[in-house]
C-alpha cells in the first residue's frame, strides 16, 4: 500500500491518468461529432458538366439541377474542367457528347465519359463512382421517357398521313398502339447510354491509399513528443540561460530535427516502394516544412501550460484527423470542422500528399499556408516567452537574470 500511495503522491502518475482518460473522452467526442452526419451532406459534392449537346444536354442538365444531388458547376471546354478537377476543385465532371439523341435514333449506343480525379481520400472516389452509375442510369430512364414520348407522338401522324379514311385511321392506330408498347419493350436497349468511367491521377494498390493518413498522424505524434521532452529540458535549463537563448536554442533543435526525421520518412517510403509523382526534394521539403509546423503548434500548448498542455494536443491530433480531409473528404463535414480544417497545418499536409503520390492539386498553394501558418505560431510562441519574461520580472525584480 506504500508502494501505490507513492505513486499516486507524484504528479506525473495523476498526470498520465489524466492523459489516458482525456485521450478516450477527446477522440470519442470529436470523432462522433465530426462524422456525424456526413452522408446527409452529399449535395455539397461539386459536379462539373461539360455539355457538347444542344438538344438532349439540356434536358439531362436541367434534371440534374432539379434533383439537387449535387452543386452543378457548368464548363464551356472540357480542357478548363479537367483543370478544375486536377486541383480538386469539382468532385467529378460528366462530358456530354455530340448529337446523342441522332445516335439513339439511329439505335447506336451513346457514351457518356465520367472523369473521376484519384487524388482525393478514398471515400469521395468510391461516392463519385456510385454516383456515376447513379446518374447514369437515371440519364437512361429520362432518356427512355423522351423517346417514347417522341415516338407517341410520331406514330399517329405517321397513320393518319397513311390511311385513306378516319374509320380506318382509328382502327390502325388502335391495333398498333399495343404493338408499339411490345416493340418498344423488345426493341428498345436496357441501357442505350454507356458510362465510360476514367480515373484522372490513377495510382494501383491500397497501401498508398494511407500515406496521407499514416505520415500526418505519425508526424504529429512524434511532433508532441519531442515538444513535451524539449519542454522538461527547457524547465531544468531555465536557471541557467536567459528564456530568449533557450527559445532560439529549441528553434534550431526543431529545425533539424524536422529536416532530419523528414528524411527519414522519406527514405522509408522509398524503401517500401512508395511512387510518387514529384522527386524525391520535394517530398522531402514538403515533409520537412509539415513537421516543424507540427513543432510551432504543439510547442505554443506545453510552453503555456507545461505538462498539462499534451491534453490540449491530444484534443488537436482528434480534430486534425477529422477537419483534414485524411480519411472523410472536408465536403462531407459539418461547417464547423471545415473551419477548423482550414487554419489547421493538417490539412495542407493532407493536400499536399495526395498531389505528391498522386499529382494534381496545388503544391505551391500548399505550402504557402503551411508558411503562414508556422509564421503565426512561432509569432504566438514569442509573444507567451514575451510575456512570461516580464511575468518573471514582476514576481522577483530584484532577481537578476543569468546570461550565457
Amino acid at each position: 500500500m506504500k508502494v501505490l500511495k507513492s505513486f499516486f503522491k507524484e504528479k506525473e502518475t495523476l498526470l498520465g491518468i489524466s492523459a489516458a482518460v482525456a485521450f478516450q473522452l477527446i477522440f470519442v467526442i470529436v470523432w462522433l461529432t465530426g462524422y456525424d452526419g456526413v452522408y446527409d451532406r452529399t449535395d455539397q459534392f461539386s459536379i462539373g458538366i461539360v455539355d457538347d449537346d444542344v438538344v438532349l444536354g439540356e434536358e439531362i442538365k436541367n434534371e440534374l439541377k432539379d434533383r439537387d444531388l449535387f452543386q452543378v458547376i457548368e464548363f464551356e471546354e472540357l480542357n478548363q474542367a479537367k483543370q478544375e478537377l486536377d486541383e480538386r476543385n469539382v468532385n467529378m465532371i460528366i462530358h456530354l457528347p455530340d448529337q446523342m439523341m441522332e445516335q439513339l435514333q439511329a439505335n447506336k449506343n451513346v457514351t457518356i465519359d465520367y472523369y473521376i480525379n484519384q487524388s482525393v481520400p478514398t471515400l469521395t472516389k468510391q461516392m463519385m463512382e456510385t454516383a456515376a452509375n447513379r446518374v447514369n442510369d437515371e440519364f437512361n430512364q429520362q432518356v427512355r421517357e423522351t423517346m417514347n414520348t417522341q415516338m407517341a407522338e410520331t406514330i399517329p401522324q405517321m397513320v393518319a398521313a397513311e390511311s385513306p379514311n378516319e374509320e380506318m385511321e382509328a382502327v390502325v392506330v388502335e391495333g398498333l398502339a399495343s404493338q408499339v408498347v411490345e416493340l418498344m419493350q423488345e426493341n428498345t436497349q436496357i441501357t442505350p447510354i454507356q458510362a465510360n468511367v476514367l480515373k484522372m491521377n490513377n495510382k494501383e494498390g491500397f497501401a498508398v491509399t494511407m500515406v496521407p493518413l499514416l505520415i500526418v498522424l505519425a508526424s504529429y505524434i512524434s511532433a508532441m513528443l519531442i515538444s513535451q521532452y524539449l519542454q522538461f529540458t527547457n524547465g531544468k535549463l531555465i536557471g541557467k540561460y536567459t528564456r530568449s537563448s533557450l527559445f532560439i536554442g529549441r528553434q534550431i533543435i526543431n529545425v533539424i530535427l524536422a529536416i532530419g526525421i523528414s528524411l527519414l520518412t522519406v527514405c522509408l517510403m522509398y524503401l517500401f516502394n512508395i511512387e510518387m509523382d514529384h522527386n524525391f526534394f520535394a517530398l522531402w521539403g514538403i515533409q520537412a516544412t509539415l513537421l516543424f509546423s507540427f513543432l510551432a503548434i504543439s510547442q505554443v500548448f506545453v510552453m503555456l501550460f507545461g505538462n498539462p498542455g499534451m491534453i490540449f494536443n491530444i484534443a488537436l491530433t482528434a480534430i486534425q484527423l477529422v477537419s483534414s480531409g485524411a480519411i472523410v473528404p472536408r465536403e462531407l463535414l459539418s461547417p464547423f470542422y471545415q473551419g477548423l480544417g482550414s487554419i489547421l497545418p493538417a490539412t495542407y499536409g493532407v493536400n499536399s500528399y495526395f498531389s505528391l503520390i498522386y499529382g494534381g492539386g496545388d503544391l505551391s498553394s500548399d505550402l504557402k499556408h503551411l508558411c503562414f501558418i508556422i509564421a503565426v505560431l512561432l509569432g504566438i510562441a514569442i509573444a507567451v516567452q514575451i510575456i512570461f519574461y516580464f511575468w518573471d520580472r514582476l514576481r522577483s525584480p530584484k532577481t537578476s537574470i543569468v546570461k550565457n
